[in-house]
């Protein structure tokens, strides 16, 4: 196993960097947010707790934070919650930069992946160790991606908010319009050809409207969909699993090589995908207005569609990722399980407030006002019930997936190496499907970056 308080090249000049800018912030703020800090005290026992969160910039997830802030307000009126964020592309350089001054929110909500990367940016840890918490909760085997919340052994996040796979979603009237089943698409090249036809249909058209550009999912979309099912992981072998050493990096493997040259080849079809470079959000703007007949996305999009205009709903279809054929063998899709965990900083004043918030969270009156973001609720109890699944039909159907289509879901590797690596992919995969640079060179290239990094 690595060292990890060993500390890596690029880590190390993230941190220096970020440490000259907490020193002029602690200097102006005393090291902690105004936000999270009490309120005067003349005021009593009322006490104010920062909540941050990279979904509060999208809607669904903005009405259903505030539902639940709102709801727990009607008991206890003495605690103010105010949420901080910004959208996903931002949010991790601003919350890597907040640690490193001190002024992080009292609860940071983050994926499982993150929290070893996150914990280790304050000597001696950032988060509270939630193991006696939790345990005395009885919550420990009742929400999904739980497990996942452990660095070394120990749990610093609850998983108490919603979870989420992916899949195809489709337009149903686009493919009436140009002939495909939907069922028929079972494998990638069933994806591409139907990419390909849709986008034949007339001009202004196309068939996936995939996320070219500086954005995270440059790299994810095509790994989810393609490179991890045939490799067995990005960065390591055996689904992401350890050692995590650096002679043990997979990025440049021959089946993630052959992924990206598919993938480039995909792309690159004036059909199949869009010209130029766009963002997550312009993607979706393609889909709902009718420019693209799929794209790739997590039930998040359902609520997402039904707040752009509910009408788009009778039109949304869902299919599962389809499997990959690879060198005669047909691999099956293992897309991520998204949880959405919570973590209490080590710094915060109201460490046992901010617990009894996110564990009233778990309870069904609050995931029921969690299931309005379009997320699945993390509760497994609620989110498996008849109210539940009526309710939420087509959100539902990620169930069907995970039991009865998906191989075991590969998560990214919990290393606090994590961020390096996952930058250092997605600067590659800007080379390969924005430059079109070639893709053996560019993951040789990121292989011995990664290596460097891990060093």
């Amino acid at each position: 196993m690595v060292d990890k308080n060993r500390k890596k090249k690029g880590w190390t000049a993230l941190i220096a960097a970020a440490l000259t800018l907490s020193t002029v912030l602690s200097a102006c703020s005393g090291g902690k947010d105004p936000a999270s800090a009490s309120n005067d005290p003349s005021e009593g026992d009322q006490i104010t707790i920062s909540f941050e969160t990279s979904v509060y910039a999208e809607e669904p997830h903005k009405k259903a934070i505030d539902a639940l802030i709102a709801k727990y307000n009607e008991s206890h009126p003495n605690v103010t919650i105010k949420v901080h964020g910004t959208d996903y592309e931002n949010y991790w350089d601003k919350l890597t930069t907040e640690i490193l001054a001190g002024t992080q929110g009292d609860i940071v909500q983050v994926y499982p992946e993150n929290i070893a990367t996150y914990n280790a940016l304050q000597s001696g840890g950032t988060f509270v160790n939630l193991d006696e918490k939790i345990q005395a909760s009885g919550l420990e085997d009742k929400l999904v991606g739980q497990e996942l919340s452990k660095v070394d052994g120990s749990y610093y996040a609850l998983s108490n908010y919603a979870w989420g796979s992916t899949g195809i979603f489709y337009s149903k009237s686009m493919f009436e319009a140009a002939g495909i089943d939907p069922a028929s698409i079972q494998t990638m090249d069933d994806f591409k050809e139907a990419a390909i036809q849709l986008g034949g249909v007339k001009d202004g058209q196309y068939g996936f409207s995939s996320v070219i550009g500086t954005h995270p999912f440059i790299a994810s979309e095509w790994y989810r969909l393609l490179a991890r099912p045939v490799s067995g992981g990005i960065y390591f072998p055996d689904g992401e699993a350890g050692p995590y050493e650096a002679d043990r990096i997979n990025v440049n493997s021959a089946p993630n090589v052959w992924a990206a040259e598919w993938w480039q080849d995909l792309i690159k079809n004036p059909q199949a995908t869009p010209p130029g470079t766009r963002d997550k959000k312009v993607s979706r703007e393609m889909f709902w207005n009718g420019q693209a007949g799929m794209m790739m996305d997590g039930p998040w999009f359902i609520g997402m569609t039904k707040e752009r205009d509910e009408a788009l709903m009778d039109d949304l279809g869902l299919i599962p990722q389809p499997s990959v054929v690879y060198e005669g063998q047909t691999y099956k899709p293992n897309p991520h399980n998204y949880p959405i965990v919570s973590m209490i900083s080590k710094d915060s004043k109201h460490p046992d407030e901010a617990w009894e918030f996110l564990k009233w969270m778990t309870s069904q009156e609050a995931q029921q006002i969690i299931a309005g973001s379009g997320m699945i609720p993390s509760s497994k109890e609620y989110a498996e019930s008849e109210e539940y699944k009526s309710e939420n039909p087509l959100a539902a159907q990620f169930f069907d997936f995970q039991e009865n289509v998906y191989a075991p879901a590969v998560m990214d590797p919990p290393i606090p190496e994590l961020g390096s690596l996952s930058q250092i992919l997605i600067n590659a995969a800007q080379e390969m499907f924005v430059g079109m640079k070639d893709a053996k060179t560019t993951l040789d290239s990121a292989a011995e970056q990664m290596k460097d990094t891990m060093h």
